[in-house]
């Protein structure tokens, strides 16, 4: 499928300002493709030059400005790009940009990603933009690239937006890749090993085929002209053969992740992957797997098809607990019992469960977190994420924060999902919002006799935001040394060094 060239070399960027840890799949195919096609491709990622927790590396990026940059200009003095590419998600935009600006370097750029899919006006303006392709970039990309390389007329290429001699040249998108199994197995080799660890990453389909209303997904489908043509699987055949490819490459590897976000959509499909999944992966590698689904397409039959072939955790998104905010709203159309029979079903199954959850939508109350909380109380979930609702452009629920003039976005500052509330809400103050979000877990875990003392960790003071981030780590990690250590760490950099604070621990207990 894709006609080897004359090479050219190019230079990814991945500005993971997040610190996500597993390999990033989007880069990965296209550093395939273009290998395929007989490209020299280099990367440059930030992943472990600013690293930390989720909540605090996204801050550190700015403070560390400095050194990312220095590093950046030796990786393109060092691999001499032809071209740059960068994959950017929104919270990455401004950053990458700041970066390619002071970098100087004089090379043309691509930037493709979830960012320039739904901004693409912003983007293509950008100082630094010279390209930007919109939605799935395989084709795409390998198409400008050979176009460059050719000197061919690049300015009519679908899914690319061309800036040049002061005219932007906007193309439509071109059909989706109906055959995904056409791709080559992902480039793991380009990233750096300590991104593999002992965890592999793997898709087994691409596109969800629901609607949320704070997710890109809807606007994906929009863009590609509807549901039933976004959504598209790998073979099974297909995937097992990826996966042992991968456990042969990384033999340390001892659990696979399923980035599918709706897994067990087709009961057949699910029931043929277990077996394919037993019979050569489990069985052979002794690899365990989990994967990410909804409440409504879960089922007791899948649950015993997916304990048998070794899947030890299923991820859910609860999101909401106020059942006609989370329809209306959301567009999440699940009953609040589906919910929790969902969660307890995998329970029973013996499979650890997760929960996707989000606190500061637009006009939320207090009550309805405290509602949140309770439906992962009554699903008994084992583990819990939270994060802080941001409007992402090109979802519809970013477009309601607009029409009512609550949007209140930082500028030109590195924000995540865990930073602050970057909305205006008349129900609940950002102080409350955040106060919540910090106790989240602790009131999930804990017995509503000590709901009282876990309300003083939301107060907005030192004293109480520590007490919140070493409940956590336990409840997190458990009294192992692990957490001992980490709290001890977390002491010496962040309580030992604030004058007096001790004092007013000790004055508290």
């Amino acid at each position: 499928m894709f006609r080897k060239i004359v090479k050219m070399n190019i230079l990814l960027v991945y500005p993971n300002i997040n610190g996500q840890f597993q390999i990033q799949m989007g880069l990965a195919s296209i550093s395939a493709v273009l290998k395929q096609a007989g490209h020299r491709i280099d990367l440059f990622d930030t992943t472990f030059i600013v690293s930390g927790s989720f909540e605090e590396v996204s801050v550190q990026f700015m403070k560390r400005f400095d050194e990312v940059l220095a590093k950046f200009k030796e990786k393109v003095s060092s691999s001499k790009p032809d071209i740059i590419l960068v994959g950017i998600r929104s919270l990455e935009f401004d950053f990458a940009t700041k970066l390619l600006r002071e970098a100087k370097t004089n090379l043309p750029v691509i930037f493709g990603g979830q960012h320039p899919t739904v901004s693409p006006e912003e983007v293509i303006k950008s100082d630094v933009a010279d390209y930007i392709c919109i939605g799935e970039g395989e084709e795409a990309i390998l198409e400008l690239i050979e176009k460059l390389e050719s000197n061919e007329d690049v300015t009519k290429i679908n899914n690319i937006w061309v800036k040049k001699d002061g005219k932007i040249y906007r193309n439509p998108v071109r059909p989706l890749m109906k055959n995904l199994d056409e791709l080559p197995f992902p480039d793991w080799d380009i990233f750096d090993a300590r991104h593999v660890s002992t965890i592999g990453k793997f898709e087994t389909s691409r596109g969800c085929p629901y609607s949320c209303t704070y997710c890109i997904n809807s606007y994906m489908q929009k863009i590609y002209g509807g549901v039933g043509g976004y959504h598209r699987e790998k073979s099974i055949k297909k995937t097992i053969e990826e996966m042992e490819q991968f456990l042969k490459k990384f033999p340390q590897v001892n659990y696979i992740w399923l980035i599918d976000e709706t897994f067990t959509l087709n009961n057949d499909r699910v029931k043929d992957f277990c077996e394919q999944y037993k019979e050569k992966i489990k069985d052979k590698f002794n690899v365990k797997f989990g994967c990410m689904t909804r409440p409504e397409v879960l089922s007791e039959e899948k649950c015993q098809y997916l304990k048998k072939a070794g899947c030890v955790e299923i991820a859910m998104g609860i999101e909401m607990g106020n059942e006609t905010y989370r329809v209306e709203m959301l567009d999440r159309k699940m009953t609040q019992q589906s919910i929790i029979n969902a969660f307890l079903m995998a329970k029973k199954s013996g499979i650890k469960t997760y929960s996707f959850n989000m606190v500061g939508f637009p006009n939320e109350t207090r009550k309805d977190i405290i509602n949140t909380i309770e439906l992962n109380r009554k699903g008994k979930v084992d583990e819990i994420q939270v994060t802080i609702f941001y409007p992402f452009k090109g979802t519809s629920l970013r477009d309601f924060c607009e029409e009512n003039n609550l949007l209140d976005l930082p500028r030109n500052e590195v924000g995540s999902y865990y930073e602050k509330p970057v909305i205006k809400n008349p129900n609940l103050p950002k102080k409350e919002v955040m106060g919540l979000f910090r106790t989240f877990t602790i009131y999930c875990k804990s017995p509503k006799i000590f709901w009282p003392f876990i309300k003083i960790m939301e107060y907005d003071n030192l004293v109480s935001i520590n007490l919140s981030r070493i409940a956590n780590t336990f409840i997190k990690q458990g009294f192992k040394p692990k957490a001992f250590g980490i709290f001890f760490d977390y002491a010496y950099n962040n309580v030992l060094k604030v004058p007096k604070l001790l004092d007013k621990l000790t004055i508290l207990i």
